[in-house]
């Protein structure tokens, strides 16, 4: 007799409690947050709505100021309502009180942010049946690889909640629970689109204009900019929560985001000196440094070698000396800086730029495209393949599939390699929509009859003479191909010719406070530094600002010497 094989467990329904947090305000809103109407419903409405066609056992109802006018101009139905008198203290506040009212019996918490109309039942559903399976104590709910809320936590993980401070949000426990961490992806464009801003509310209006309930297709216009630059939820989230961010964890986080950095990691160090081997940091494009290797002379010449690595895409040693000059001849990539810090210790630090790999967006379902899709997934590249005719398990895995034609104009960035290769059927539309962003590269896989053709229509409808030269026709090196694999490894044979005759051209990176800050030069030692510091001097009327004290010194002992016009 055969013996039986035990059974899986059966996925037990979870008691879940919501917890709306719709205590906060906004001055730029003329009236109270919750009841801002949004395609003629107020937020708080829209969102309990969902709540309730997602059959979600219990639901607690933070208010804050507005308390009594939001609940006499909305139905809140069975939901638990509670006010946050101290609802000025932050999120975390109005967080513990909702947690704290969750019945007894609770299995799980459901985080949700009253200012998020949009987000389906069927995705609150997704993560309650996530947490019935056991598998993972935080569910984040993401759209196209992006994180998004609500957010749904075991109730076990109640008392971290309790212990917040602040303005934040439940978000802010994640770095100690990374392993309990699952991601649910969605077909929900809703959980990345909040309703903050006179300016946001407008874009929503704009653009779902007569469509009171809609769809997520209709939704995806609102995300489009934000898929396009991929992943900035999780980046943001870790790189404001711990003192001492992970970095190695937070790189990682900016790779899957494909995002451009450098990673900064101290090698040597000859003492006194406040970085110790190890040490490591993370630098982005928008002057954003993410960890720490040194003291500020440290980081204004590491910010300044950082940039320049990930503009030329070269990796090199930087040895940071009080006697760069008494160093002999240079090394090949061995980068040395002088330091006027008076500590007289010195650093050398490896700066590794780390780079998106570059995207290639091929257009059609021929057998031509399909080889090129998968030989361009192979040698690197992050292929999206727009096959409005096709499935995606027409492609290998890693290839995104993208059927609709509309989502070119929003995929493709100055580096983005097009190739066309419809035979015929979305030529134009194809090339218009890419030929409008500035591609690094297009290539048209059509006889020359056929190309010409193409031109004179997209010529008639707008399209330059400027813009058409830069498409290759026919795409790719001269190999003598026929087969379709053979005119793949020509076309991507031109496609890395071209890659490689110039410099990367990165994704852009979503400005910070970082970003927009005011810099000035150190006269001493021509470092940056910022235009508040407190070292200053003034000579004949102008302001001087430096990195260090012994930079202020030296210019006081002759500032006529160093004073610049």
């Amino acid at each position: 007799m055969a013996a039986k094989l035990p059974r899986k467990p059966r996925p037990r329904a979870s008691h879940v409690t919501a917890v709306v947090l719709a205590a906060g305000t906004s001055s730029r809103m003329r009236t109270p947050k919750p009841l801002v109407p949004v395609l003629g419903r107020p937020l708080l409405d829209r969102v309990l709505a969902s709540l309730r066609a997602a059959h979600i056992a219990e639901v607690v109802v933070v208010l804050g100021a507005d308390a009594k006018k939001v609940q006499s101009a909305i139905d809140l139905g069975p939901a638990n309502v509670v006010v946050n008198p101290r609802f000025h203290e932050g999120m975390s506040s109005s967080l513990r009180l909702g947690v704290g009212r969750a019945s007894a019996g609770t299995d799980a918490l459901l985080v949700v942010l009253a200012d998020q109309p949009f987000v389906s039942p069927r995705t609150l559903n997704a993560l309650v049946k996530q947490h019935a399976s056991g598998e993972g104590k935080i569910l984040i709910p993401t759209y196209e690889g992006i994180r998004g809320n609500p957010v749904l936590l075991d109730a076990s993980l109640a008392p971290e909640l309790g212990q917040l401070k602040g303005d934040i949000g439940c978000r802010a426990i994640f770095p100690g629970h990374e392993a309990e961490i699952r991601e649910v992806a969605v077909r929900d464009p809703g959980v990345l689109i909040d309703v903050d801003t006179p300016e946001e509310l407008g874009r929503v209006e704009r653009t779902l204009k007569d469509q009171p309930d809609p769809t997520a297709e209709e939704l995806r216009p609102l995300v489009a900019e934000r898929v396009a630059l991929h992943g900035e939820g999780p980046v943001r989230a870790l790189a404001r929560s711990p003192i001492r961010p992970d970095v190695l964890a937070l790189a990682t986080e900016l790779e899957k985001a494909r995002e451009p950095f450098a990673l900064a990691t101290v090698v040597s160090v000859r003492p006194p000196t406040s970085g110790k081997p190890g040490f490591k940091a993370i630098i982005r494009p928008n002057r954003e440094v993410l960890g720490w290797v040194g003291g500020s002379c440290t980081g204004r010449v590491l910010l300044a070698e950082a940039l320049k690595s990930m503009q030329d895409g070269l990796p090199r040693l930087v040895r940071l000396t009080p006697d760069a000059e008494d160093g002999g001849a240079p090394s090949p990539g061995v980068i040395t800086r002088r330091l006027e810090c008076e500590s007289g210790g010195m650093m050398e630090i490896y700066v590794e730029p780390h780079m998106p790999e570059p995207q290639l967006l091929v257009v059609g379902e021929a057998p031509v495209a399909k080889a090129v899709a998968a030989l361009g997934a192979f040698l690197g590249f992050q292929v999206t393949a727009v096959a409005p005719g096709a499935r995606a398990t027409d492609f290998p895995d890693g290839i995104r599939w993208e059927p609709d034609l509309e989502r070119i104009a929003t995929l493709v960035t100055p580096g983005t390699f097009v190739v066309v290769a419809s035979t015929g059927m979305y030529d134009e539309s194809a090339l218009k929509a890419a030929l409008s962003k500035g591609p690094r590269y297009v290539g048209l896989v059509a006889s020359r009859r056929r190309a010409e053709a193409v031109f004179d229509t997209l010529k008639r409808v707008g399209v330059t003479s400027s813009q058409l030269e830069r498409v290759h026709n026919p795409a790719g090196v001269n190999i003598a191909a026929r087969e379709p694999e053979e005119i793949a490894l020509s076309i991507l044979g031109e496609v890395v010719q071209v890659r490689r005759s110039g410099p990367e051209i990165s994704e852009p990176v979503p400005a910070s406070p970082t970003a927009s800050r005011s810099v000035l030069i150190d006269p001493i030692c021509g470092m940056e530094v910022e235009a508040s510091s407190p070292l200053k001097a003034s000579y004949h009327g102008t302001v001087y600002r430096f990195c260090s004290e012994g930079c202020l010194a030296k210019f006081q002992e002759s500032p006529k010497q160093h004073a610049t016009a």
